[in-house]
């Protein structure tokens, strides 16, 4: 058994937290986490996986995951060469058919701007076409626009109809002696602020709120999850949700959430969307403290 795996092993037994706890935290498998407490890494999926496996399992037993890689960095798995080679052939494959990406959008672009130019074509040669008929003479004579139209035999012409114009209609005079509603001030809506972000910890402001309410809401699979006042606080609720499973906390001036699988949670405070969607650590935390807004 290497030293980082007796770290991670002792860690974990003095949180009370089994391995299956830690599967269901991390989504990793339990013989692979097995294999981190041994210091078996050649059982791990590639030098990127084992890494990322030691990342997350540290920050599910909450030791800090940046400490243990640069701690314990001669008992990490290295990169073998062969994954080095194949990395660079990848890179190279892709590059190479970046050329083909760069001439597609010129190509729609102009096929956009021909398409328009045919329409705009056809548009004005329709005009054109149509233009000189749109006004027809009549037998006998020629009709000129806004001339009287003159009736054979009727002896004289027709008036147009008078156009009868409705008076207009003054502003009505506010009387004096009927008070004036004061105005209703509008009630300020909350918004949220990333501030900082420092490995798995995500720091955002509230501004516009005296009190917190934190709405979870799992989209996808399942996710665990603990919500308190203030990071090293107990959890004022905890557990885990499966899809379309929803939870709502009330809280005061300060939330700390962590979330299992943060990709799955739609997580929203006083009704404002916190973005979830790039937090890639398996678990990942997050602080929110309201932030009072400056004098004037």
């Amino acid at each position: 058994m290497s030293e980082l795996g007796q770290v991670l092993q002792r860690a974990r037994e003095e949180k009370g937290i089994s391995l299956d706890d830690i599967q269901r935290i991390t989504k990793i498998q339990r013989r692979y986490l097995e294999a981190i407490e041994r210091g078996h890494f050649h059982v791990l999926p590639g030098h990127f996986y084992a890494r990322a496996f030691i990342k997350s399992y540290a920050e599910a037993v909450g030791l800090d995951p940046n400490h243990i890689m640069s701690h314990f960095q001669s008992d990490l798995p290295s990169q073998p060469p062969t994954e080095q080679v194949e990395r660079l052939r990848r890179r190279r494959v892709a590059s190479a058919n970046n050329p083909l990406q760069g001439g597609r959008w010129v190509t729609k672009t102009l096929l956009v701007l021909f398409i328009a130019l045919i329409i705009g074509v056809i548009y004005v040669a329709f005009v054109n076409s149509t233009g000189g008929s749109m006004t027809q003479p009549m037998p006998g004579g020629t009709v000129t626009p806004g001339a009287e139209i003159v009736t054979p035999g009727g002896g004289g012409a027709t008036p147009p109809p008078s156009v009868q114009t409705p008076p207009p209609t003054g502003t009505p005079t506010p009387d004096p002696e009927t008070p004036t509603p004061d105005p209703v001030p509008e009630t300020p809506q909350s918004t949220i602020t990333f501030e900082s972000q420092q490995g798995s910890m995500y720091t955002y402001a509230l501004q516009g709120a005296e009190k917190m309410t934190v709405h979870l809401k799992v989209k996808d699979d399942r996710s665990w999850f603990g919500v308190s006042e203030g990071r090293g606080k107990k959890y004022v609720e905890e557990g885990e949700l499966k899809k379309d499973q929803e939870k709502t906390i009330e809280l005061g001036k300060s939330a700390y959430v962590r979330l299992g699988k943060p990709t799955v949670v739609e997580l929203t405070v006083n009704g404002v969307a916190v973005d979830t969607s790039k937090m890639k650590f398996m678990p990942s935390n997050i602080t929110i403290k309201i932030k009072e807004a400056a004098a004037q």
